[in-house]
């Protein structure tokens, strides 16, 4: 990845998402990978994914966890975010993936494109700028979503998160 797309990456993170750290491609750890919706060299939307282990009951399921999903502005509502989302989701199918979850304050979108509102108690670590805090147990409340795209079914127990939330 070129530093001119780096730096196009943390200015739309921050014109996106308000107190995300200036300058900076990750909030709390750097992603598996990174999706990008490109019009030639410009930037136009971005989607981190944390590939990673969660459990619940003693069972490990594979994920891949969405974070920073964001489109310019002036190029929301034209496909780009359902784009990156799809092409996510087919990868998800060929990788042998259970899930893909992510945390949002606004579901609709994802609502739209199947996922659904997990009701589990999580745990976590618990880390902000650059500290962790500790080991954390509740619900996210509202926000935490998944979607079963493997053969898996959605588990009713505590999930632990084997980390950060993403």
């Amino acid at each position: 990845m070129s530093k001119e797309t780096v730096g196009d990456i943390a200015q739309l993170l921050q014109r996106s998402f308000e107190g995300y750290p200036s300058g900076q491609v990750f909030f709390q750890q750097l992603p598996s990978f990174r999706l990008l919706g490109m019009d030639g060299d410009e930037l136009m939307a971005h989607m981190s994914v944390i590939h990673r282990v969660i459990a619940s009951g003693g069972e490990p399921f594979r994920i891949f966890g969405i974070g920073d999903l964001c489109v310019k502005k002036e190029n929301q509502h034209s496909g780009l975010g359902s784009s990156l989302i799809s092409h996510l989701q087919d990868l998800a199918k060929k990788r042998g993936i259970d899930f893909l979850m992510l945390v949002s304050e606004s579901n609709n979108f994802y609502v739209k494109h199947g996922f659904e509102v997990a009701e589990n108690t999580c745990c976590w670590l618990m880390m902000q700028n650059n500290r962790s805090l500790g080991l954390v147990r509740r619900k996210l409340e509202g926000g935490f979503m998944y979607k079963e795209v493997g053969s898996k079914k959605w588990p009713e127990g505590e999930i632990d998160l084997l980390g950060h939330v993403f």
